[in-house]
């Protein structure tokens, strides 16, 4: 097991909690951007993820101050605070996309909008764990965040697969095919960034 943030440092720990929280709420507020076509939503969410980035910022300008912190430890945070940093990335990717479909007035299939409404929902509640196992470590929530991870990552690299299909068969456009592609592909890359976050604390 990772040393225990929360113990180790109650300020880091408490500021990884806050990020945790505000990621999961400017997903939810892309998911509403994509869900409603709103512009608001997606411009809030943008504001987050800004505000996301002084915060990890910062906490990482406080690990490397604090004498008080174990060389091990200063990793560990370091690493979380990186994989962190790229979730964001990875969220920002997702909001430009479902702007420019918005604001470009590209249309999905039925089932492109339930494949990518389930990958939100999913990934939703994967970070709303997070924000539990940050806190507390526990083994078994961290064990179940894996197994949803696994689920929702094949979940992602079907839903891939069978789109790249029907853009061969024509069912789908280019464009539409092109912005459907980047958004599913910004969503496996945050799961993939949970799962390196997740391994740290396990260990």
């Amino acid at each position: 097991m990772a040393p225990e943030l929360n113990k180790m440092n109650l300020g880091i720990s408490e500021s990884l909690q806050r990020f945790s929280e505000s990621i999961q709420e400017a997903l939810s507020l892309i998911f509403s951007g994509f869900h409603k076509a709103q512009k608001k939503d997606l411009d809030k969410a943008d504001g987050i993820l800004q505000a996301s980035h002084a915060l990890l910022d910062e906490l990482q300008n406080q690990v490397s101050a604090d004498s008080s912190i174990k060389a091990e430890e200063i990793a560990v945070t370091v690493s979380i605070i990186n994989n962190y940093k790229k979730v964001l990335f990875n969220l920002e990717k997702t909001s430009f996309h479902t702007m420019h479909k918005n604001r470009e007035g590209i249309l999905f299939t039925e089932k492109a909008v339930t494949e990518l409404e389930e990958l939100f929902r999913g990934l939703n509640g994967l970070l709303s764990h997070m924000n539990d196992v940050v806190k507390t470590q526990n083994p078994v929530l961290i064990d179940y965040i894996l197994r949803e991870k696994r689920k929702l990552k094949k979940l992602a690299r079907d839903f891939s697969l069978e789109h790249q299909e029907r853009l061969i068969k024509g069912i789908c456009m280019a464009q539409s095919s092109a912005t459907y592609l980047y958004i599913v592909e910004a969503l496996e890359d945050i799961l993939w960034h949970l799962q390196a976050i997740v391994d740290e604390l396990k260990k």
